[in-house]
């Protein structure tokens, strides 16, 4: 067999685009697969963008939520860091209907539609009164209470697909400069709080494994219809979606989780996640980062604590929020931290992203705001990572039941687990038979440590003489000192401060090192002790 040529290009928006190109001879669908990292949801929103305009044939969405307000907003140019006023956004359902009527696209949305959250029935709403165009667009709604549709995916043509970080909410677009104060950002979810977020897109064979996933959640759905009674014929769900994708290439593959007795053909439902973790994690020798909006899977942090009596040379690297949208993740999280000996493990770090800016007009005041991690990111030694929507909690990976401690709620949620659907990328899978290296994981994590620790790609490629976590401590020790100075002399370098386990933003601030001077740090994200405690927004926020 031919060896595979693979190539990395330069996309126009200036993402780095890893492909694995066709064999001479070979049908388009059948194509090795390729896959284009994008970091913050601006990039991701601007490529998916693209893609809807440019659909010819069909657009599948499966989403936990789905706003009618939700708008795409113009990434600024990095000159452009002064305030400036926002760009005027496009919404993305309007592109949706532009796709309707200027083609013979039709359109399928699937969406999560429970007790906790339901944004399906409004969606409906909005498209009955959209005119003739919302006609091929037809949503239903996944309604298994208590496990939710948390897969985030979206396929246009059959020919690419994207998966999303994000839910397609106004409050969770941001760009790379994460100001801590954006209007684009309402404060409904996330209390108006930068996000960061990772999303991905891919080609190849790879887009019908999805395909087959998103037939078999759609064909269990209800089959209420945006604009019609029930979907034309040829929205039908084939009858003949495997129980499990097949695996294309042995670089690139589909895992997911399913809850038990929902899907016909996998009666027990599904934990590919979790496997894939633990045995990505179990491959670790030099460096294991973690990117994630939780982290308390029991089964994930022990793995952890294994990989770190295995290998002495190994360094972790944690990349955590503060400050969860639920708030007894942050209990959680820390008491498993603390449990499996991570906190204070000299070769583990755990590090928050914060952003800080000069306020104009504001007698000197900087505004500081935590930036919320909402990316699910596990990455090895530069050769194997899996990306997705599916965080590192026991709903997203096996069992609700195993986050709890307390024996009655143990059993009452023991069999919830959502659909979640994850990527995972085996760049080390090259040697004999094997496929050569892309560098795609690579290419990930510089893109990812470049933008948190301020750093051009070229310092964060190669690991310094002193190793990784020297690296980071050193970055987040300079933010320190640069906060404790208000930002006047010099700013953040980045956005990286050491990890605190104190339950408010001012608390986690002087914990590591921040002087809160009055009238000097202006800290935004400042919730009371209801909403640390017991979040008001708790349930729109329960899962996202």
């Amino acid at each position: 067999m031919p060896t595979d040529i693979r190539s990395r290009e330069q996309q126009p928006d200036g993402a780095l685009e890893t492909t694995l190109e066709c064999r001479p001879g070979e049908r388009g669908e059948d194509r090795l697969d390729s896959l284009e990292w994008l970091i913050d949801n601006a990039e991701a929103y601007e490529r998916l963008m693209r893609a809807i305009r440019a659909a010819q044939h069909s657009v599948w969405i499966a989403q936990l939520a789905f706003d009618a307000d939700c708008a795409a907003y113009p990434r600024a140019p990095h000159s452009a860091l002064p305030p400036c006023p926002p760009s005027p956004g496009e919404l993305l359902v309007e592109a949706l209907l532009a796709a309707a009527v200027h083609g013979r696209t039709e359109i399928r949305i699937l969406l999560n539609a429970t007790l906790l959250l339901d944004t399906a029935k409004p969606l409906r709403r909005f498209l009955r009164a959209a005119g003739a165009a919302a006609r091929r667009i037809h949503v239903r709604g996944a309604s298994r209470f208590p496990q939710l549709l948390h897969a985030k995916i979206v396929i246009v043509d059959g020919a690419e697909a994207f998966l999303p970080g994000s839910p397609f909410v106004n409050g969770y677009w941001d760009d790379e400069r994460h100001r801590p104060v954006d209007a684009r950002r309402p404060a409904r979810e996330l209390g108006g709080r930068p996000l960061h977020d990772v999303s991905m897109r891919v080609t190849g064979a790879v887009v019908r494994d999805l395909e087959a996933i998103y037939d078999e959640m759609w064909g269990v759905a209800g089959t209420a219809s945006a604009a019609t009674s029930s979907p034309p014929p040829a929205l039908q769900p084939r009858a003949s979606a495997p129980a499990a994708p097949a695996r294309r290439s042995e670089s690139l593959r589909m895992v997911r989780t399913v809850p038990r007795r929902v899907l016909p053909l996998l009666p027990e439902g599904a934990t590919g996640i979790l496997d894939a973790c633990v045995e990505g994690i179990a491959r670790a020798r030099s460096l294991i980062y973690i990117e994630h909006q939780y982290l308390s899977a029991r089964p994930v942090l022990a793995a952890l604590a294994d990989a770190l009596r295995r290998a002495p040379a190994l360094e972790v690297v944690m990349v955590l929020n503060q400050n969860p949208d639920v708030t007894a993740y942050r209990a959680w999280q820390n008491d498993r931290l603390a449990r499996w000996g991570l906190l204070g493990h000299p070769r583990v770090g755990a590090f928050a992203l914060w952003s800080a800016e000069a306020q104009a007009g504001r007698g000197g005041a900087t505004a500081v705001n935590q930036v919320f991690v909402h990316s699910k990111v596990v990455a090895v030694d530069d050769a194997w990572a899996t990306v997705g929507s599916a965080n590192l909690d026991g709903v997203s990976l096996y069992s609700y039941g195993d986050d709890f401690d307390g024996r009655l709620a143990r059993r009452v949620f023991r069999h919830v687990r959502n659909f979640d659907v994850n990527v995972v990328v085996d760049d080390g899978a090259g040697g004999a038979g094997g496929a050569p290296r892309t560098g795609s994981v690579a290419d990930l994590r510089v893109r990812l440590w470049s933008e948190h620790l301020g750093l051009p790609p070229d310092d964060v490629a190669t690991r310094p003489a002193g190793g990784w976590l020297w690296l980071w401590r050193e970055r987040a020790a300079r933010n320190v000192a640069a906060l404790g100075e208000g930002c006047r002399s010099r700013s953040m370098a980045g956005f990286v401060l050491p990890y605190s386990p104190r339950a408010t933003p001012r608390e986690q601030l002087a914990d590591v090192g921040v002087r809160l001077t009055p009238g000097r740090l202006d800290v935004r994200f400042d919730p009371g002790w209801l909403e640390v405690h017991f979040s008001p927004g708790w349930v729109r926020n329960m899962f996202l």
